[in-house]
């Protein structure tokens, strides 16, 4: 409701006036009444009016005088009406040189003078409102200058609190909410989420503070946003920023029903420090998976807990791999819950927990590609993005990995029996091509993102020889060729053809053709000496 001072030497006329109007329905309260223009100025810095209606003729200082000084030296944005029984020109020209709102001639027409009140008021709280604005964008471009650690020395700190007026504690702490799980389409409809959300913190919150102070409250990161707290805001909590926390997570949980991290920054001693206290926070962010208890993470507490920023052995989630190609998905599950518990155990740091999954995830999609599929195709495949965008607690990232994993092995089983004939073809040829190199069922199933076992059953279902055995008479046959063609000696043949030792490949040579190589040899120069007699 906006405030109202009568001026006028006539006590009655004041009485009368404040009686004809409406002035609640009008927007309006009056705060009080002077019989002068000196009196008028006293109650304007004791009340601070939005209004002052005045007559012009008055003992001590008029009307006109006191208008003069008002906006001329006091230099206040209070509204004026002229209420006189004088029409002289004069004054209404004086009047519409200070900006006087209206100039009304006595006697008062009810009806008129609250329609001028209503449009008077209406005028009056869209500039409060542009006022407030204004206020409020200097205060937050303040409060992000604070927390960038380009704010003013300590000298101005009692200008920043009056500015951002939150009282004058004597300790400030930088707290981060997160709001986990947002993962909806629509950018739009989590900004707005995230407004609602900011609304109830505000609510929150104003239930420890005085009425006085302002709550500042900013957007941060997606899904996050920060908040100032003060030791004024303790003082129900035995001055102790754990119990505050809890009793604030406790009115959240019980009127959204989003999931929360928090993270409170060190206590510093003035605003100018702010940043200190948010440099806290991105320390105690580290610790979301490592040492998060209950969701609130308080830089005190982790300070001289162990983190670790290591990337891990790539061995944790290699044999993870391999259990999605041949086991059951309760297995697999099984796997991944191990899997979570080992990052755990390790105290990762937010950071390097990230990135061992999204090693692992690429490392998945890798298989996918080169299978011939398409992993962008996957309804899963999208969270790549939210690992790096959104904020989730431990159980709902576990779900989305799982979520993943299963639609993952789903696609590699449908890829494979799609494709089976072809993969055993390319497997073929490239035993056809790399005999006398030193390979295995093994480091061929690891080239072709193969489970071994597998791989083993595949070859001999399409070609009806186990792998060995087809491996062993492609190299028995390209020793038989260079027996035919060249001199070379016995052990040099087995080397080239891919045995390291010539007593084995003599063995096996010996098992699928019944004869050694020499023998062989021997009876391809002895038939040919018969053809040249």
């Amino acid at each position: 409701m906006n405030k109202v001072v009568l001026v006028d030497d006539e006590m009655y006329f004041r009485k009368g006036l404040r009686n004809l109007i409406n002035w609640e329905d009008c927007g309006f309260q009056v705060a009080g009444e002077a019989a002068n223009g000196e009196d008028a100025l006293k109650m304007m810095h004791e009340v601070n009016p939005d209004l002052i209606i005045t007559d012009i003729r008055m003992p001590v200082l008029d009307g006109i005088g006191l208008i003069k000084q008002a906006i001329e030296i006091e230099r206040v944005q209070t509204k004026f009406i002229i209420i006189s029984g004088h029409s002289d020109f004069k004054y209404a020209q004086q009047a519409l040189r200070y900006g006087v709102h209206d100039f009304v001639l006595k006697p008062i027409d009810q009806d008129e003078i609250e329609q001028t009140l209503r449009s008077l008021s209406k005028t009056i709280n869209e500039q409060k409102k542009r006022d407030e604005q204004r206020l409020e964008e200097q205060a937050n471009i303040l409060f992000n200058h604070l927390l960038l650690g380009n704010a003013a020395d300590n000298e101005h700190s009692a200008g920043l609190l009056n500015l951002l007026s939150v009282g004058n504690p004597n300790e400030f702490f930088y707290l981060l909410i997160e709001v986990n799980g947002l993962l909806g389409e629509s950018a739009l409809n989590n900004e707005e989420r995230v407004q609602q959300i900011k609304r109830t913190i505000r609510a929150v919150i104003r239930n420890v503070c005085s009425t006085h102070e302002r709550i500042w409250i900013q957007k941060a990161a997606q899904g996050a946003v920060g908040v100032l707290i003060t030791s004024n805001h303790l003082a129900r909590f035995q001055m102790s920023i754990k119990k505050f926390m809890t009793w604030v997570k406790k009115e959240l949980t019980n009127r959204i029903s989003e999931d929360f991290t928090f993270y409170v920054g060190e206590a510093v001693p003035s605003l100018t420090f702010l940043k200190q206290s948010a440099d806290g926070v991105e320390r105690a962010k580290q610790h979301k998976y490592a040492n998060n208890e209950k969701g609130i993470i308080i830089f005190e507490d982790i300070v001289d807990k162990p983190i670790s920023f290591a990337e891990p052995d790539e061995n944790i989630y290699q044999s993870l791999i391999e259990h999605i190609e041949e086991e059951t998905t309760p297995q697999v599950i099984h796997s991944l819950e191990t899997l979570f518990q080992t990052l755990v155990s390790m105290k990762l740091s937010h950071t390097a927990f990230l990135a061992a999954l999204n090693s692992f995830v690429h490392s998945v999609l890798k298989i996918i590609r080169k299978m011939g599929g398409e992993p962008s195709s996957l309804q899963s495949y999208r969270m790549i993005y939210i690992l790096h965008n959104y904020n989730l607690t431990l159980p709902q990232l576990k779900e989305l990995i799982i979520d993943f994993i299963i639609e993952c092995k789903e696609e590699i089983a449908k890829l494979r029996k799609q494709s089976a004939n072809g993969e055993a073809h390319k497997i073929k040829q490239y035993i056809d091509l790399h005999y006398h190199e030193n390979i295995s069922l093994k480091t061929i199933a690891g080239k072709f993102f193969m489970n071994p076992v597998y791989l083993g059953q595949l070859f001999k279902k399409t070609y009806g020889i186990y792998f060995k055995d087809y491996l062993l008479q492609v190299r028995i046959n390209e020793a038989k060729k260079m027996l035919r063609q060249s001199e070379k000696r016995i052990y040099e043949i087995a080397e080239c053809v891919g045995f390291n030792n010539t007593d084995y490949f003599v063995t096996i040579f010996g098992k699928l053709e019944n004869i050694t190589p020499s023998e062989y040899r021997n009876k391809l120069i002895n038939e040919r000496n018969v053809i040249e007699k």
